[in-house]
């Protein structure tokens, strides 16, 4: 079942990644790739094999040995135990959505046993590169933030300033999803992927903060 939240968020973000659609259909094809998406390899990676436990025997995060990840990703899942685990499932679910979304196109989404996962179309300038930028961004920060909420990452709580009134009888109990939380670590770690200051970086940095807004 499609989670009502990613649906949402596959709709914001198509929309607010559209906005560079035109300036990044005047990147040709033969502009420099450099390990821009790289990390999404970790999806075909993601077993029981590859995780780590907390001092309680609870499996929290995947292997930050992983050679898909840069030093900086690396080091911040050993700062943050469980996380790379929670991101994993995040791209699960972007890539599902993403699917969804394009069930009905030329382009349907098609992903493959590859480190950059939906193939060569991320070194070209269309509509589906920002989206699939967007998307995965999205996908990570909402799972990020429910993990944080669920106690599966030792470092983050639930965001207890998002309380609703209490009566007089009673006082809010919720737990709310750590939403500044999975920002800061998908900013951290997404954009740390992109490399130089041209206008491939600035697109591709756009497009994932599109999904974190």
């Amino acid at each position: 079942m499609r989670s009502g939240a990613m649906q949402f968020l596959a709709l914001i973000t198509a929309l607010k990644a559209a906005c560079v659609l035109l300036l990044s259909s005047r990147i040709s094809s033969s502009a420099a790739a450099n390990s821009s998406g790289r990390w999404w390899g970790i999806v075909n990676v993601a077993s029981s094999t590859n995780l780590l436990t907390n001092s309680k025997n609870v499996q929290l995060a995947l292997d930050p040995s992983l050679a898909l990840l840069s030093r900086r990703q690396r080091r911040l899942i050993r700062q943050n135990p469980g996380i790379l685990h929670a991101i994993a499932a995040g791209l699960h679910t972007a890539i599902k959505e993403c699917k969804w979304q394009f069930r009905n196109r030329r382009w349907n989404c098609p992903t493959s046993h590859t480190p950059t996962v939906f193939g060569k179309i991320i070194n070209r300038g269309c509509r589906e590169t920002a989206f699939v930028f967007a998307i995965t961004s999205a996908g990570v920060t909402h799972a990020v933030a429910r993990s944080c909420s669920e106690g599966s990452i030792e470092s983050c709580t639930c965001d207890y300033r998002r309380r609703g009134p209490g009566g007089p009888d009673w006082h809010w109990g919720g737990c709310s999803d750590n939403i500044d939380f999975g920002r800061m670590v998908t900013r951290e770690f997404v954009d740390s992927s992109e490399r130089g200051r041209d206008l491939r970086y600035l697109i591709n940095v756009h497009n994932n903060e599109a999904g974190r807004i």
